[in-house]
């Protein structure tokens, strides 16, 4: 509700501003015109300059159009494919969480099974991952933590736009046992999951801090 609520007071006063940029300017206009009447006596000269102000009116009020790309969505059944995939992570269910995404799906971020700390390994791009090789990571994971945790952090966006593939981005706060050490490590995720014309997540981006994790491995 504060999310559409703080959409809401933003959409409208983005509104405001443009009626208000408008209407100063159709003031100004009136006021320039004033003028010219009282000290250009050439009925022609004030005409030529009139047409002048008008057509600056005119730019300025249509410089402030806005142009809509696309919907963002608060609610939707890709929003709803994600909550069930937390919901598979949650029983640890490397098959279920398979079958949401397409046979030649890219999954980007899967790197941190056995945690690098080297700069070069935390912070850089992996290549891709398939669905069969996403799996095995989530199986690794699954092996050495338990009593796993994914809870959404504040109300996901699908985002729909006009010349893009839909896209539902959603941030959760992930928290697990490990099984070795007993100790709990939180993560907060946030997902990218872009999504194919038969409904299925054709690319996934993931980006968290692994610090916790590697706390909780020692």
């Amino acid at each position: 509700m504060e999310h559409v609520r703080g959409c809401f007071f933003l959409g409208f006063s983005r509104w405001s501003l443009v009626m208000s940029t408008t209407y100063h300017s159709q003031q100004n206009s009136v006021y320039l015109f004033n003028q010219l009447k009282r000290h250009t006596p050439n009925p022609q000269v004030m005409k030529k300059l009139l047409i002048v102000i008008l057509i600056a009116g005119s730019v300025t009020a249509f410089a402030q159009k806005k142009v809509k790309s696309g919907v963002i969505y608060s609610e939707h059944p890709y929003i709803e494919t994600m909550r069930r995939f937390a919901r598979m992570y949650e029983k640890q269910d490397t098959a279920a969480m398979g079958h949401f995404f397409a046979d030649s799906a890219k999954i980007y971020g899967m790197t941190r099974y056995a945690v690098d700390t080297s700069k070069a390994a935390q912070w850089s791009v992996p290549p891709p991952k398939t669905v069969a090789e996403a799996k095995a990571g989530w199986e690794q994971v699954f092996e050495t933590w338990e009593h796993i945790t994914m809870k959404p952090i504040g109300v996901p966006d699908g985002l729909e736009y006009n010349k893009s593939r839909f896209t539902v981005q959603s941030w959760w706060l992930i928290t697990l046992t490990n099984k070795k050490t007993q100790k709990v490590a939180k993560i907060e995720m946030v997902l990218f999951d872009i999504f194919n014309t038969d409904g299925k997540i054709a690319v996934q981006i993931g980006f968290y801090d692994p610090t916790s994790l590697l706390i909780a491995m020692k």
